[in-house]
């Protein structure tokens, strides 16, 4: 049985009536307003510290962003599982004025990177290591690995394991710093001089952690040599920022302190 007419038309008005009332209800709904962030408040000593932080951030920022500066690569091992919390790692960009003798790099310049240990005592090799070209396997490189220097937290200089050279020399390359703990430096100098030079044999990659134990790896080592490596060691420059950037200067000594 068909509805008559008149029931028909009504059902249609009124599906229009709630049709225009939900649009309009939706219309004029109001906005949800966005939350308000809640001002800080800083007292005037904060404020002098904040202030004073972000002057010095700008400094650094014009020191080490500077064109023209000759730069290196940096990195180290870390000496704690607490060392390694850093998003950015260890690694950092330094920044010279003028090309510098690596004996002078390493001297005072290089604690601004490396790990400071509680007593002050803390033992480090530094090594130049240079990527080559030829891959060893399909995974892995080559890298040419020089122990250049014995570092000891406590000692005012370091001890060169191999001829000085500028910094320049490092081009490409990256400085590493491998952690000994608190091995006695005089006694990993005496290991790991005058060792012979390896120009044919490729390395094993070199993955001891404990301190003695690198120590008597690297005794039988020859200096330079040739190592698989799985690190990559290529950067952009220009996209390196400033806060991983650190700039090297070497202080003057004054006339009669020499």
């Amino acid at each position: 049985m068909t509805p008559p007419d008149w029931f028909l038309q009504l059902l249609g008005a009124g599906s229009l009536a709630l049709l225009i009332f939900l649009l309009s209800s939706l219309r004029f709904r109001r906005k949800p307003q966005p939350a308000r962030r809640r001002k800080v408040r800083y007292t005037p000593e904060q404020q002098e510290r904040r202030d004073e932080m972000e002057v010095r951030r700008l400094a650094h920022e014009r020191d080490v962003m500077r064109p023209g500066l000759l730069h290196a690569a940096f990195t180290r091992d870390s000496v704690s599982m607490g060392d390694d919390s850093s998003m950015e790692g260890h690694w950092r960009l330094l920044t010279f004025e003028e090309d510098l003798p690596m004996s002078s790099v390493l001297g005072p310049p290089i604690h601004k990177v490396l790990a400071s240990i509680q007593g002050g005592r803390a033992t480090w090799v530094i090594q130049l290591h240079e990527p080559l070209a030829a891959p060893v396997k399909p995974n892995a490189g080559r890298v040419r690995v020089t122990d250049v220097a014995v570092i000891a937290q406590q000692w005012p200089a370091p001890r060169l394991l191999v001829p000085d050279f500028p910094v320049s020399r490092v081009g490409s390359g990256t400085l590493f710093a491998l952690y000994l703990a608190q091995l006695d430096p005089e006694q990993v100098y005496d290991a790991l001089k005058d060792r012979p030079e390896e120009k044919i044999e490729v390395q094993p990659h070199f993955s001891e952690r404990r301190s003695e134990r690198q120590l008597e790896a690297l005794r039988h080592l020859p200096n330079p040599r040739v190592q698989e490596t799985y690190t990559h060691y290529t950067y952009n420059f220009s996209e390196v920022p400033a806060r991983q950037r650190v700039m090297m200067r070497v202080q003057s000594t004054p006339p009669g302190q020499t």
